[in-house]
């Protein structure tokens, strides 16, 4: 189709249909490119515009987003988040969990977080390991300016008025996992301070988002510089940790003196143990119903999904009882006390003014 001809059919196609006026030979022309159109028409096209709007939060819609006025309605998420790590996109809207912890590249954080949030699921974030290690390999030496330089990725994707608009839906951070494993980190452990220095860049950049370590509280407890630049800790149990009650409450009780919540879950992926089998539907019952019932718990999430595990109609019958419980809670956050509402509304609206000021 010739350039004219597409401009034409553009030009008409911005007209919304409109009563045709006393029939006359109106004159008009198109501009475009190296090209002006001259033609006449015996009636006057009545031309809408379509309105277009960047996104805001008085109307809770996303910043930094020029997009057609149209939007979807989201669901509020219901009682205390629960569900699987790696919880398949597809599976979001109309299935039966309410949470999930799922890594997430900054190109795809925006558009899973809009997903989530319109399914009624609350997600933990975590960051793809082979962007937080000096030689971006999943298996690297840990790098705090890689994670610095995710952080900056991750606040372009999602600035304050997004992240206040979101807050019921992002759960939280994981600052990274599986601190003490150097095999997991090419050969060296990360250390509590390294952890800290990131968070204390997270927090300036990602203003009232939860940051969180997927770690029991004494870990962080070990290096007091830490625990103030977190909002939460991790409490996932298999059985090789000893009596699973006494396991929960001691989490409960150091992550509170903390000041931090705590997620709580089962390793359904390694019931007994790192390496032995999954959970079977009697475990997941046994195991699964003190940790959705904890009252310390601000999340119940379990690793880890696995489709065939879940193809098991018995499994299903079984997760579907747990998250039962977990609906019958009240939805919980998995932040400090003191990053309440009003403090992440005043620090989206000065972060926002700041970003607009002309320099």
């Amino acid at each position: 189709m010739s350039r004219p001809r597409s401009a034409l059919f553009l030009l008409l196609g911005l007209a919304s249909p409109a009563a045709a006026q006393t029939a006359s030979l109106a004159a008009w022309t198109l501009a475009s490119g190296d090209f002006t159109i001259y033609g006449h028409t015996n009636s006057t096209p009545t031309v809408t515009l379509r309105p277009r709007i960047v996104y805001d939060t008085a109307r809770g819609t996303d910043s930094a987003r020029v997009v057609d006025s149209v939007r979807v309605t989201g669901t509020k998420p219901a009682g205390l988040a629960a569900g699987l790590s790696a919880w398949p996109a597809d599976h979001y809207c109309g299935g039966i969990t309410s949470g999930a912890m799922q890594s997430l590249d900054p190109r795809a954080l925006l558009g899973r977080i809009q997903l989530a949030a319109g399914c009624g699921v609350r997600l933990v974030i975590v960051p793809p390991r082979r962007l937080l290690t000096t030689n971006g390999q999943t298996a690297g030496v840990f790098s705090v300016d890689s994670a610095k330089r995710l952080m900056d990725r991750y606040a372009k994707a999602l600035p304050p008025d997004t992240l206040f608009k979101y807050r019921a839906t992002i759960l939280g951070l994981n600052l990274a996992d599986d601190y003490g494993c150097t095999r997991c980190w090419g050969g060296t452990a990360i250390t509590q301070a390294q952890v800290a220095e990131w968070a204390a860049y997270a927090r300036v950049k990602l203003p009232g988002l939860p940051l969180g370590v997927r770690v029991t509280p004494n870990w962080v407890a070990a290096y007091p510089v830490l625990a103030p630049l977190l909002d939460y800790t991790w409490a996932q149990y298999h059985t090789r940790k000893g009596d699973q009650q006494t396991y929960y409450d001691n989490a409960a009780t150091l992550a509170k003196r903390l000041g931090l919540r705590v997620v709580i879950g089962v390793n359904v992926e390694d019931c007994y143990g790192v390496g032995t089998s999954a959970c079977g539907a009697a475990d997941l019952i046994r195991l699964g119903t003190p940790a959705v019932s904890h009252p310390a718990s601000c999340a119940f999430i379990n690793w880890r999904y696995d489709e065939a595990t879940w193809q098991q109609s018995e499994m299903r019958e079984a997760w579907g009882k747990l998250l039962a419980l977990a609906r019958a809670r009240p939805a919980r956050e998995c932040r400090r006390t003191e990053f309440g509402l009003s403090t992440l509304r005043q620090r989206a609206s000065v972060l926002s003014h700041k970003k607009c000021r002309k320099v």
